[in-house]
């Protein structure tokens, strides 16, 4: 028989989903809202107050992210064993570093956030067309894809793209086409170099990961941040993991990111040029452990907006090519971790979820 207290929180919750819709169907976003003027944020924005967060945890600032310089790469064989030496230590410790001379020119960086800007404070008529929360779209908008998995919404809009053979890059907004196409285009070496340095890492042939096809797959996730009234009561984003195998994050210079490392939120200072790399949840599960897929945010902040682009690198979307610990590093010593999963699989059980808790647990043997 229901109680009184299960009668109080299904109402709650009814009432939460119908704000959820209200504001979904308006299409416009946290921008939207941002445009109307609002000085306190709706309701449904305010974070419960153990996931907001607290002075006591931030890091003192000489706690700094690794930042990893390959413009010794190819110097000579000590130089090499340095930058492996350099990346196994952070993919091991941290799971999130700074790569810097990674050869995309900064002019582009610059180009792919002003597209970004310029779509987001563009035609509003364009963000409409493309406001979708289905996870098949090849290119979508929306605020908060999980929305209604979130026990409350995270204060930023997001433009995705899915980069796969299927693409068709007419289907990108023109404001941000051209760069985005170009970033891709010089990316994808870059993430060539780092799985051959990742093999290396993890004491495989050098080509290893290369041969995975853990890069066939790039999700673009473009977020922007506008600017929040009440940054104490909400989050830019939420405390999660990426279901990537790994994340490539091109920042802006406003700052906010935040990983935790040692019980300690650390800041993710924006480095001029430099790329912000991450282990993700899949990389964690190829590599049975070794490396870390690590929790970070994004503080809601008064000055903005804050913008961003993600780039998750993950496995071809293979209905038949399960993904597990990699063979090579198993032994009686070191049994697998994780029961192989369709990479298709994962990332439905990760969207489903909601941010605040791993996928990763629900593939534990």
């Amino acid at each position: 028989m229901a109680t009184p207290t299960d009668a109080t929180s299904a109402c709650q919750t009814n009432t939460i989903l119908k704000e959820f819709k209200e504001f979904d169907d308006t299409k416009a976003g946290v921008k939207g809202l941002v445009d109307c003027g609002i000085e306190k944020i709706p309701e449904f924005f305010i974070q419960p107050q153990e996931l907001l967060p607290k002075s006591s945890e931030v890091a003192p600032p000489s706690l700094q992210v690794p930042i990893i310089d390959l413009e010794a790469i190819h110097k000579d064989a000590d130089s090499y064993k340095q930058i492996v030496q350099e990346l196994k230590q952070a993919s091991e410790s941290w799971g999130f570093f700074q790569l810097v001379n990674h050869n995309v020119p900064k002019a582009l960086l610059d180009e792919v956030i002003k597209g970004i800007k310029e779509f987001n404070e563009g035609n509003k008529d364009v963000k409409e067309k493309l406001y979708s929360r289905d996870i098949k779209k090849k290119v979508s908008f929306a605020s908060n894809l999980n929305l209604y998995q979130m026990s409350a919404a995270n204060w930023r809009d997001t433009l995705n793209c899915l980069f796969d053979d299927s693409l068709d890059p007419t289907d990108i907004p023109l404001v941000c086409r051209d760069a985005f196409m170009k970033y891709r285009e010089n990316l994808l070496p870059v993430a060539e170099t780092l799985y051959e340095l990742l093999s290396v890492a993890l004491g495989l042939p050098s080509d290893h990961i290369r041969g995975m096809n853990c890069a066939k797959t790039q999700i673009f996730v473009a977020h922007y941040y506008p600017p929040c009234p009440e940054p104490q009561l909400t989050m830019g984003t939420s405390t999660h993991t990426d279901p990537s195998f790994v994340t490539f994050l091109l920042q802006d210079s406003l700052g906010g990111l935040q990983i935790l490392h040692d019980d300690h939120w650390v800041d993710v200072t924006p480095i001029p040029g430099a790329l912000v790399v991450n282990i993700g949840d899949l990389l964690q599960l190829a590599s049975n452990d070794k490396f870390k897929s690590t929790k970070h945010r994004v503080l809601a902040s008064t000055r903005g907006p804050r913008i961003s682009l993600a780039t998750f690198l993950v496995p071809a979307f293979d209905k038949k090519k399960p993904f597990g610990p990699i063979k090579e590093l198993l032994s009686d010593k070191n049994p697998p971790l994780y029961k192989e999963v369709l990479a298709t699989d994962y990332l439905k059980s990760y969207v489903s979820k909601g941010l605040n808790s791993s996928a990763l647990s629900y593939f534990k043997l």
